[in-house]
């Protein structure tokens, strides 16, 4: 539940953006908990026991402040939300002057209420969501504990199907990711879910391929803004609820690929990579340590040989792509032979390196 002392001050605050007249908010048990007059602050409001009691606005008149303890004249109304008052809200001034903002005030401090309580529960609603995915991907939890789970969240699992990772450019918060699921075209049943501090799950029904691929790009052009960069974004394979776990795999090796390439990629597309990412990272380091490392501080021929490998064709077309001299490439193709201890005239040669420069581009 909300803190209601902290309410009550913004309520405090937004009203006499709109009255020129001192506002006051008590508890439900009449202490004044926040005012435009600070002296009255946890003093003791008879009148609003009497209000909460009553659950009727009263006027505080002459006779009424002779009696009553800590009240002065004008109107004090119970804030009543879902049909329980919860504290009481106090007009000071003649009543006969303050009975013409009685309504107003008191309207608006409800929608105030009513408006937080709203967005409390979405937000509750989205990190339950996210709590639930966590486990689902990271535990070994059984079939039937993550069905009733789901049931208790009003997750269908005849809905969802796979999983995709996106990249943002900062943190998102519970708003931010509201605002998405208001944008967003993919289908009015996805779950976006915050993942780190900088990247988004997207829980996916069933949706074609090209319809995805077209969604998730206008949602990273959305992110991305005024950056107008593409940010990677990885998309595992379909398969039913239970495994999901699988495709959030997925969708983070083709996420790291798709931060290379600068598209939306789908893992089921993926094909060297595949083979790339299911070797332990210590024998990549090692093959990479063992092929091109004495190439990994000189930069300009790292990138004359990757030039050299893209485009097999002719030395001048290669040369002319870098802009320099036929014979400056062909000098610095042969101190890469002579660096690597390898020919490069030899497939077997060029497979080897080839395969350690992409190991060495996806770090």
């Amino acid at each position: 539940m909300f803190d209601f002392q902290v309410l009550a001050s913004k309520i405090v605050e937004e009203l006499t953006n709109l009255i020129d007249k001192n506002v006051l908010v008590t508890d439900k048990n009449g202490y004044v908990i926040a005012s435009t007059d600070p002296s009255r602050l946890n003093s003791f409001h008879e009148g609003a026991t009497l209000a909460m009691k009553n659950q009727q606005p009263l006027h505080m008149t002459k006779e009424m402040c002779e009696n009553l303890v800590g009240v002065r004249p004008g109107i004090v109304m119970p804030i009543i939300i879902s049909d329980l008052p919860i504290g009481v809200l106090g007009v000071t001034g003649k009543p006969v002057e303050v009975e013409k903002y009685a309504k107003l005030v008191k309207k608006v401090a409800e929608l105030f209420i009513t408006d937080l309580i709203s967005r409390q529960e979405k937000e509750r609603g989205i990190r339950e969501i996210e709590f639930f995915f966590f486990d689902l991907v990271t535990s070994d939890s059984s079939f039937e504990s993550i069905e009733e789970r789901a049931k208790m969240l009003n997750i269908d699992t005849s809905l969802y199907r796979r999983v995709a990772m996106m990249q943002t450019n900062r943190q998102y918060e519970i708003e931010d990711v509201e605002n998405l699921l208001r944008i967003q075209t993919i289908h009015p049943e996805m779950k976006i879910i915050r993942w780190g501090l900088e990247r988004l799950i997207f829980l996916l029904p069933i949706v074609q391929k090209q319809e995805l691929a077209i969604g998730l790009q206008r949602i990273s052009q959305k992110i991305a803004g005024k950056d107008k960069g593409k940010l990677p974004v990885g998309v595992g394979k379909a398969g039913d609820f239970h495994h999901l776990k699988e495709s959030f795999k997925q969708a983070e090796m083709a996420h790291a690929v798709s931060a290379r390439q600068g598209e939306v990629v789908f893992e089921e597309e993926l094909k060297l990579e595949l083979l790339y990412y299911s070797i332990p990272k210590e024998v990549q380091e090692e093959f990479v340590a063992r092929t091109i490392a004495p190439l990994l501080e000189e930069e300009e021929l790292l990138h004359n040989l990757e030039v050299f490998l893209q485009k097999r064709t002719s030395v001048q077309a290669v040369a002319d792509e870098l802009h320099i001299h036929k014979n400056t490439l062909l000098y610095r193709l042969n101190k890469i032979e002579n660096l690597l201890s390898i020919n490069l005239a030899d497939n077997s040669d060029i497979a080897t390196i080839y395969t350690a420069l992409r190991l060495y581009r996806k770090k």
